[in-house]
């Protein structure tokens, strides 16, 4: 439901992320900035600014990304000032920021990278000028460290806001006061949307809230239990929002409301940064990952489902494939439009004690709390319901589960919830009698689980405790010694042993073990890896798991050993087929050799030099994620060795047939535009017109590799031999 489609590691937290034209550019806490290759996903260059001063908190805020003019500004630890750096076409410092009094603690650029706007611990927020970074605007200062800072989307407004719980808009282009907004929390990040005349925040006692601008007044809280908001987002078409916090949840909330519609449970901790480029979502973390998301997967299936009038299929498409898609407007649109005749429909199957029917028409509907509380209005009038909750409460268990076998949606009650609890409790209760004395205990166990060994679900799992109850304590035993090999092929053996909660438990083993497989796989300790791996595998449930970890493990061993021994072809298909060997340094050095020869071959290119140009390609000649590459620059080479030798210049070659050697040109290129404008400059248009067909763009992949394209005298066309 999550479709990532790749990942970057950074040394530090990502506290900043942006995409320009053809890089990522990133920036930790430790003051390392790096760029990616879109494309490729391979680091293109990277600059320590400082490793000597203290490393910014892995959730600071002293540090952003440009949106279009791929710059970055940070703070540094425990000093006043700040720097401005470019990022292309070298990454190098362009100027300072020192006009806070105290360490900054949020930096942010305007929507259209004019401005750059710092908050520091001073209370002050500042306003500079990105054409040079002079200081142009000053705010009345805050009581407290700024906490968050933003732009409207059209950069008139600018929100800001302090540890000392006070907030305030501004009017950049006046200097004057919007608003105060008062609140009892502290705000981490904000938002403006509906033309600047809402603003939605999160703060750090996990509310979200939407502040009416015009109205002066906070017109909507939600409250995320437990939760430490540090980031929100809107999405596009301002229907929906992001939030992100220190936890392992990102929350999809819908801004007309304030709704939470969804979540889902990431793989890492703490989001420290969230880019949007087109479909793609970035995502940073506090641990130094940065996923990207495609929000766009499997959109058009989903389209065509909607099409069909297939709700369920398309809700179930949402949550196998791309939670993102519940967010789409088609989506939501199709909701509103059928929630009404759906649920007209479901009432009159309720009134005909229809219920799993109804409840499979509104099914689709359920994850919307509105549409969910209106349904339940009339699912809890029916009198299975009642009848529930009288069985539970004169502990007629029996008659309980046999209204929920007969209704399964009464296990969405709090009331089923409960009783299931008291079962496991009870069934524990059981265990630790029958661990303390078997025989002597037996009489007091079955008095506890009476009342459940006549309900037809819990009869089995009673009486195997009963029966049973030395399967039950050894595995017990094996669990609380930690031979979970034990303790699982005891389940594996014995199947009832699964129903318990101590089983549940157990998984989360596999989990700890596995954490300890990606560190030393990470530290590339493959060998560690595997024998960590072997361990895992033991254990039945893992087993599937173990071996996928495995496979990933020795491929990588294998790129290593390719990398090592220059099996290039080998290690390119490798990095082509399996997107986790390219975060690998093998890569990267795999990878800046060929961009190094590239550079090389391009100059001599450059100077119609083909043969050189191809010695210095020699290794890439027959690698196919390459083959487009070379012939790019062979028909840089190609051209231009058709100038120097164009008629009556100085130096030109004699005998050229140009018909013969732009038909050579044109079984590899085609007759594109490239060549119409060299030919025109050499006044050779009627020898390319006279050729009556139009070739190939790809006929380079099925023609001779050749050093040059000319054709003199009756000479042949010779394959490039390598020297």
């Amino acid at each position: 439901m999550f479709p990532i489609k790749g990942r970057l590691r950074l040394v530090g937290s990502a506290l900043g992320i942006s995409v320009d034209k053809d890089l990522i550019i990133c920036i930790d806490n430790f003051y390392n900035i790096s760029t990616f290759e879109k494309d490729s996903k391979v680091i293109h260059k990277a600059l320590q600014l400082s490793k000597d001063v203290e490393a910014l908190h892995h959730f600071s805020k002293a540090a952003a990304v440009s949106h279009e003019t791929s710059k970055i500004a940070a703070g540094f630890a425990k000093t006043f000032k700040g720097v401005v750096i470019a990022t292309t076409p070298e990454i190098v410092p362009i100027a300072q920021l020192d006009w806070q009094k105290l360490q900054i603690s949020k930096i942010v650029f305007s929507n259209d990278d004019e401005l750059l706007a710092t908050g520091g611990e001073d209370g002050r927020v500042l306003i500079y000028s990105a054409e040079n970074y002079q200081m142009i605007l000053g705010f009345p200062p805050f009581p407290d460290t700024i906490s968050s800072i933003a732009f409207s989307d059209d950069d008139s407004l600018i929100f800001m806001a302090c540890f000392g719980k006070k907030a305030a808009i501004f009017n950049v282009v006046k200097n004057t006061q919007v608003a105060e907004i008062k609140s009892d929390y502290l705000i981490e990040d904000a938002f403006f949307y509906a033309d600047n005349t809402k603003l939605f925040c999160v703060t750090k006692e996990g509310y979200a809230f939407i502040y009416n601008i015009r109205e002066d007044k906070i017109v909507s809280e939600l409250l995320l239990q437990g939760a430490w908001l540090t980031i929100c987002r809107k999405l596009p078409g301002e229907e929906f929002a992001l939030l992100g916090g220190k936890d392992k949840q990102l929350r999809i909330v819908r801004l007309s409301d304030n709704v939470m519609v969804d979540s889902v449970t990431l793989e890492q901790s703490g989001i420290t940064s969230i880019c949007f480029d087109e479909n793609l979502l970035y995502i940073g973390y506090s641990d130094g990952v940065v996923e990207i998301v495609d929000t766009k997967e499997a959109y058009d299936e989903m389209l065509q489902m909607l099409q069909n009038n297939d709700l369920k299929g398309a809700l179930g498409l949402i949550q196998q494939k791309n939670i993102f898609l519940k967010t789409a407007h088609e989506y939501c649109e199709k909701l509103e439009s059928q929630w009404k005749e759906a649920l007209a429909r479901a009432i009159d199957l309720l009134a005909k004690d229809k219920i799993q029917e109804a409840s499979a028409i509104v099914e689709p509907f359920m994850f919307d709390r509105a549409k969910k509380e209106e349904f339940d209005y009339y699912w809890e009038q029916k009198e299975s319901t009642a009848k529930f909750m009288d069985a539970l409460e004169a502990k007629n268990y029996a008659e309980a589960y046999n209204l929920v076998e007969k209704n399964p949606y009464l296990k969405d009650t709090l009331a089923y919830e409960q009783v299931e609890s008291l079962w496991e409790k009870t069934f524990d209760a059981c265990k630790r009698l029958l661990l303390q004395d078997p025989h002597g205990n037996l009489s007091k166990a079955q008095d506890l689980l009476r009342p459940f060994a006549i309900v037809k679900c819990k009869k089995d799992s009673a009486m195997m405790l009963l029966r049973n109850s030395d399967k039950y304590i050894q595995a017990d035993k094996e669990y609380r010694s930690k031979n979970f090999i034990e303790y699982f092929k005891l389940c594996e053996r014995f199947p009832f042993l699964k129903e318990v909660l101590i089983y549940k438990s157990a998984l989360l083993i596999g989990d700890q073990i596995m954490q300890r497989v990606n560190a030393c796989e990470n530290q590339n300790d493959f060998q560690k890896a595997l024998e960590v791996c072997k361990l895992l595998a033991a254990m039945a449930p893992f087993k599937s798991t173990a071996e996928a970890k495995v496979k990933i493990i020795q491929l990588k061993q294998e790129f290593v050993a390719a990398c090592k021994e220059r099996k290039f072809a080998d290690a390119f298909k490798m990095a082509e087929s399996y997107y986790e060997l390219r975060s690998m340094p093998e890569y990267k050095e795999l990878y800046d050799t060929f961009k190094k020869q590239e550079k090389i071959a391009l100059s001599f290119a450059s100077a119609g030099n083909g043969k050189k140009a191809l010695d210095n390609l020699s290794d890439y000649l027959h690698i196919d994620c390459w083959k487009d590459k070379v012939a790019t620059i062979l028909k840089v080479a190609y051209l231009s060795e058709f100038m120097l030798n164009a008629p009556g210049k100085e130096g030109a070659q004699e005998d050229i047939s140009w018909k013969e050697t732009f038909q050579y040109y044109i079984e590899r290129y085609g007759k594109d535009e490239e060549l119409k404008k060299v030919v025109d400059e050499m006044g050779l248009r009627s020898e390319l017109d006279s050729i009556p067909f139009d070739g190939n763009a790809k006929g380079y992949l099925t023609t001779i590799i050749a050093d040059s394209l000319l054709c003199i005298g009756d000479k042949p066309l010779q394959q490039h031999e390598e020297s």
